[in-house]
């Protein structure tokens, strides 16, 4: 299922705040959403492009419009996902962008949007390349962007660690970053973000997500898993703010009581 601000585990005033410069038509045409992995930046940035696209009124997107009904499949033909990828065997000796794999990306979300680069690098099984975000991606968001909206709303670009883009595909996006298009949103997720050219820093809106809140992370244990409240403490202690993690550690305890 798709992602929406109901199903983020904490993160009460970064979600808050979002809502509030939409609602308040105050949001800026460039976030960078940054923090620790396993915080829940990609899922937040989801719930945000979701609260956009379906144009309902609320606290949340409505979940059942026919925007919603593609967004839960992470179809929708506004919100495009860009991501590291690597070259493909035997495939084209032109670098690869990430509509190549886009299966394999929409599916590891359906999966668990809190996923992490290690998740990602293990689907894409990488051996000993290096993904990142290449040139020629650059030439693919121009395209797409340049297009009017299929839905006739917003147009939203989620890129997933925008730490990876190599320098000339940072470099050609500079002007569209810093004066998209109307209605045009660029969303950059990252968990390294002195690692981004400064000149993609100084075009955006830092929004930092710190770690989850242990109180936050026992009640989605407890209400997600039936935890006992005493487990749930146990592991949300040793997450140290971290979901994935969490969940990695139920699942090693449930492997054990096997």
């Amino acid at each position: 299922m798709g992602v929406f601000f109901k199903d983020i585990i904490g993160q009460s005033a970064v979600v808050e705040r979002l809502r509030r410069s939409v609602d308040d038509n105050k949001l800026a045409h460039a976030l960078l959403i940054s923090g620790p992995q396993g915080n829940g930046k990609l899922p937040i940035a989801i719930a945000l492009a979701n609260y956009l696209l379906c144009g309902g009124s609320g606290n949340d997107a409505c979940g059942a419009c026919p925007a919603c009904v593609k967004l839960s499949k992470y179809i929708h033909s506004d919100l495009h996902f860009v991501f590291p990828v690597k070259k493909k065997k035997g495939g084209s000796d032109s670098a690869p962008v990430s509509d190549d794999y886009i299966a394999e990306w929409r599916d590891l979300l359906l999966k668990n949007p809190y996923f992490s680069y290690d998740d990602w690098l293990a689907r894409l099984d990488v051996e000993n390349q290096q993904p990142m975000i290449y040139e020629r991606e650059s030439g693919e968001i121009l395209h797409k962007l340049s297009m009017q909206s299929r839905e006739g709303g917003w147009k939203i670009v989620i890129m997933w660690l925008p730490e990876k883009m190599r320098e000339d595909c940072s470099n050609k996006l500079l002007k569209i970053i810093e004066e998209p298009p109307q209605k045009t949103l660029f969303l950059l997720v990252s968990e390294e973000p002195d690692k981004i050219i400064q000149t993609i820093l100084s075009r955006t809106q830092r929004i930092d997500v710190p770690r989850i809140a242990q109180a936050d992370i026992e009640n989605a244990l407890v209400s997600r898993y039936g935890l006992a409240f005493d487990d749930a403490k146990a592991v949300a202690q040793q997450s140290a703010g971290n979901w994935e993690k969490a969940e990695e550690l139920l699942s090693v305890s449930d492997e054990k009581a096997l």
